[in-house]
């Protein structure tokens, strides 16, 4: 894998900085510090669809103060979701939720992916997921200037893949490129495939070019080496929203290229993992939680206790586990059982508002 910065992208931290100072204004401190923290899933814990999960706005105003010793418990929200920048789906969860969430709070499954900025800073890149423009919107705000979109691709050559049609507002939003001419150096996976026909041809159709230039052919010996990079941002296989069964995650996706790509070359692909259980996501998010912690109240714990909620035993509770958090499992979205037995968490709740005072108990020290 590439080797990977362990601090926040600075652009992305600057930004967030910003952010706070101006809906903070001039600081007054005046909560003791906390010697635990949370980070929480959004899907199947807080929201399904568009729509809030009951407990979620009293688990956050809890979180924010609101219980028994007026204690504000520094929280974020960890999520393999994206297609935005954070503070658009800041916007979004504020108003689904009725509490307010600055974008500082937020790691989405991309958003680990800004340190690959200092790699491909003014490399063409292309980005794969998302509605209209808006990865492009989300990779350029991280700091790459040179975003290649699969709509870019097909506005050039539409036989590339035939069964997809663009419209007239699809094309206001593409980059007028000679991709004859275009070297692309790497692949970014920010969010679900909105188009996966389309998606699976070109990945595919790159991994097999001679140095990332479209509708040109590698030696074997190039092929076997893959010289293009390729990163995805959400390993989830299925994930939960409104509808009775599971649907088909990123994870998904990456399965159908493997396979198709196995099936047509005979070689397996390479790639890098983001989001949640993977390692550097982990990291990521520690480290927001405490920027976050120290700028909205003064105080910084890097041996803070974190708690971490989720639905998805293979994602939320494997990674939790795996970096040393406190995990808790809620039944408010894709896990329905008493416990996961590859995955068991420590704490099993109905739902978000059982799960944190669960955890405020067990930090606290009084009984109910």
């Amino acid at each position: 894998m590439l080797r990977l910065f362990s601090n926040l992208c600075s652009s992305q931290s600057l930004l967030n900085k910003s952010i706070i100072n101006v809906a903070i204004g001039h600081r007054y401190y005046s909560s003791p510090p906390c010697h635990y923290g949370i980070c929480i899933d959004i899907d199947g814990v807080l929201i399904k669809g568009k729509m809030a999960i009951p407990e979620a706005k009293s688990a956050l105003q809890f979180l924010g103060g609101e219980n028994k010793l007026k204690k504000k418990i520094p929280y974020a929200l960890l999520t393999n979701g994206g297609g935005v920048t954070e503070t658009k789906k800041a916007e979004e969860l504020s108003e689904i939720l009725g509490v307010t969430i600055n974008p500082s709070q937020l790691t989405l499954a991309h958003s680990p992916m800004c340190q690959l900025v200092p790699k491909f800073k003014d490399s063409e890149i292309l980005v794969i997921g998302g509605s209209g423009d808006n990865c492009r919107i989300v990779a350029k705000s991280y700091g790459f200037n040179r975003v290649v979109l699969p709509n870019d691709v097909l506005a050039w050559k539409p036989s590339i893949w035939p069964f997809t049609k663009l419209s007239e507002n699809d094309l206001k939003l593409t980059r007028k490129l000679d991709f004859s001419n275009v070297k692309i150096e790497a692949v970014m996976v920010f969010h679900d495939s909105h188009d996966w026909g389309r998606d699976l041809q070109i990945v595919s159709d790159l991994l097999q070019s001679k140095d990332g230039y479209l509708e040109t052919l590698a030696s074997p010996q190039e092929l076997s080496e893959q010289n293009i990079p390729l990163f995805f941002s959400n390993p989830d296989i299925i994930w939960s929203n409104d509808c009775l069964l599971p649907r088909l995650a990123q994870g998904s996706f990456r399965l159908s290229l493997e396979h198709l790509y196995k099936k047509i070359t005979g070689l397996q692909i390479k790639y890098s993992l983001f989001g949640k259980p993977e390692e550097v996501t982990y990291k990521f998010a520690h480290k927001l939680l405490e920027d976050y912690s120290f700028e909205t109240s003064g105080h910084r714990s890097p041996n803070r206790k974190i708690y971490a909620v989720g639905d998805n035993p293979d994602s939320d509770i494997a990674g939790a586990n795996a970096f040393g958090w406190t995990s808790i499992l809620v039944r408010t979205g894709l896990f329905k059982g008493d416990n996961h037995h590859l995955h068991p968490a420590k704490y099993v709740a109905d739902n978000i508002l059982q799960a944190v005072e669960w955890m405020f108990h067990q930090e606290e020290n009084f009984n109910n």
